[in-house]
């Protein structure tokens, strides 16, 4: 029944739900690129071994780099934040579902079939929204961690190049 339920409300509402993060499983994608490029952009390849050493790196960068490094980080923020943030919509859709459907089920004179049908589409919203947010919040811990060594190495460079 369960299943049934949510395969016949998937082309509604639910769907909105799902396109949405598949747009946002292309962002993180995106992201995961964006990020290579900024490490790619402090680290050279044959840096990355004596990355503890970044005293080292800070005397090799030119205006280029910087200039590199600062671009480089404003895009794999820009798409990091818009990702993670993202994760907390999906909540708020399936939350927002869930109300339209009461609304639809208070605003009519409805059978039992129709109430019925009505709560199984406000339920299967909740749903999607809330596994769409728990996958995503696996795929953000995943990333987060490299983002703020990026930007706090980015952050030392850039720090010691503009003095």
């Amino acid at each position: 029944m369960i299943f049934d339920a949510i395969r016949s409300n998937f082309l509604g509402y639910d769907l909105i739900i799902v396109l949405l993060a598949i747009c946002n499983g292309a962002i993180y994608w995106h992201t995961k690129n964006k990020l290579k490029q900024f490490r790619e952009a402090i680290y050279r390849p044959s840096d990355l071994a004596a990355r503890h050493k970044n005293e080292e790196l800070l005397e090799r960068i030119t205006l280029e780099d910087l200039t590199k490094i600062k671009k480089a980080r404003a895009e794999a923020n820009r798409l990091y934040s818009f990702f993670s943030n993202a994760i907390a919509i999906f909540p708020l859709l399936g939350l927002l579902g869930t109300v339209i459907a009461l609304i639809n089920v208070a605003g009519a004179d409805a059978g039992f079939d129709a109430t019925q049908h009505s709560f199984m589409m406000s339920l299967t919203s909740t749903f999607w929204g809330m596994i769409s947010a728990i996958i995503y919040k696996f795929f953000d811990a995943g990333i987060s961690p490299e983002v703020e060594l990026l930007n706090s190495d980015a952050k030392r460079v850039i720090t010691t190049q503009e003095d």
